[in-house]
């Protein structure tokens, strides 16, 4: 009897359960594209409701439900019997196929990224411009985004995106080209991965999108940076590809940071040049202050910014994560100096072949068993810290490592957003730098 009542309370918990998971389901917002919906991406279905897709799946699922409690049913008589060795072999060879099945994910996490780096398709993009844009790039642009190209429609209206190629070399790119295609009545499909990679450069992080784009040779680039998705930037950096990892903090908008990059190119120009840069500089200057946005030196964004890092990272310009005053949960120091940690990936990547990288491989496998304990005591930053690091530092063997890393913290963290950036540049990465300086 009691092995009875044992089946049918297991029955009533996995019947709330189901029901739990159909409220939570139900609270979700209809995806506006309905049954015209293409998106595959886990980031997407888990945050809109698809109801023609859920429809689909109610017979498998019933079908799975009734032979559930058929072999509940079948385990309650096999106990009441005393059979119970059966029942705990099912129980052993259970466990043993759970521990494949994670040794799988393990050894095939970079197949999965490209299953998941979303190359689907998009429907029509949404009349909404900003709405179109976070669709496409996953992230909100701020204010002054859309001001800065108010503020180059009113110099040039026609080829705005190269308004600044023959003074500072310069041309807008990423959002800013979806702006501009925003305009054409005949917008063309492209593929959701092209948007999230097209002006990615190799050490660019998931927090950092870029919207100009010098000469390529070196691969000057200037973005905006968030700690956050659903965040706005924290700052306007600069990185070039060429000299390496780190992204500079620049300014909090693109105003003053075009300002700061016209006063450092004024220094080595020629009268001619310098002239051009200083009316340009006039014109944005005049803007900026009808408008009332603030040009602020760069000395008080790098202030501002130290002031919430809780760690440095190879990319210099830190990270910012929760982190309770008191307990002082949400970060812990990785227990290797950076100094180190650089000579652990220098042994890894310089391996005459896969015996020697497996062994010189320990000593990042102990850090990254180190961040899973941090990760079980709530200190979230230590794995993102780390994950940073391999990304900042580069090469494809810790591809692998990376994305397990910055996948997990970006979970615990509320970040999903950049696990699905992550994945599509992990797939596509490349130097665009050292490639267009070839060829």
């Amino acid at each position: 009897m009691d092995s009875k009542q044992e089946v049918l309370k297991r029955k009533r918990m996995k019947s709330d359960e189901e029901s739990s998971d159909s409220d939570t389901e139900l609270k979700k917002p209809l995806c506006k594209y309905g049954e015209k919906c293409y998106q595959k991406n886990s980031y997407h279905v888990q945050k809109f409701r698809h109801p023609h897709r859920d429809n689909a799946a109610v017979k498998p699922r019933l079908e799975t439900k009734l032979e559930d409690e058929k072999q509940a049913t079948t385990n309650a008589s096999l106990i009441t019997s005393g059979s119970i060795e059966i029942v705990e072999k099912e129980k052993v060879a259970g466990i043993v196929d759970d521990s494949n099945h994670l040794m799988a994910n393990q050894e095939n996490v970079l197949q999965e990224a490209e299953v998941n780096a979303d190359d689907e398709l998009l429907p029509p993009s949404p009349a909404d411009v900003k709405e179109n844009i976070k669709l496409k790039f996953l992230v909100e642009m701020p204010d002054d985004f859309y001001q800065f190209w108010a503020f180059c429609q009113s110099i040039c209206s026609k080829n705005t995106l190269e308004i600044f190629k023959d003074s500072l070399g310069l041309e807008l790119v990423g959002p800013f080209q979806l702006l501009e295609q925003n305009l054409k009545e005949n917008e063309p499909k492209d593929k959701c991965g092209n948007f999230l990679t097209q002006w990615r450069f190799y050490y660019d992080p998931p927090e950092f999108q870029c919207v100009m784009a010098d000469d390529l040779s070196k691969g000057y680039h200037i973005g905006y940076f968030r700690d956050s998705p659903n965040e706005m930037p924290m700052f306007v950096g600069s990185n070039t590809e060429s000299k390496g990892c780190i992204l500079t903090p620049i300014s909090d908008n693109l105003f003053s940071a075009l300002s700061q990059v016209i006063s450092t190119r004024i220094k080595t120009a020629d009268p001619f040049k310098k002239s051009q840069l200083a009316t340009l500089k006039k014109q944005l200057e005049d803007w900026a202050n009808r408008n009332d946005i603030i040009i602020e030196p760069q000395s008080q964004i790098l202030k501002k910014r130290k002031k919430l890092m809780v760690a440095n990272t190879f990319y210099e310009c830190g990270i910012v994560v929760p982190v309770d005053k008191k307990t002082q949960v949400g970060y812990r120091k990785i227990p290797e100096t950076d100094a180190n940690i650089k000579k652990i990936c220098k042994k890894i990547v310089e391996s005459p072949n896969l015996s020697e990288q497996n062994k010189n491989s320990d000593a990042l496998q102990e850090l990254v068993t180190y961040v899973q304990y941090a990760n079980d005591e709530s200190d979230y930053g230590m794995g993102l810290e780390l994950g940073l690091d391999l990304l900042a530092y580069g090469g494809e063997v810790f591809h692998p490592t990376i994305l397990h890393l910055l996948g997990v913290a970006y979970e615990l963290l509320e970040r999903p957003e950049f696990t699905v950036i992550l994945k599509a540049h992990l797939k596509e990465r490349r130097r665009l730098a050292k490639i267009d300086a070839v060829e």
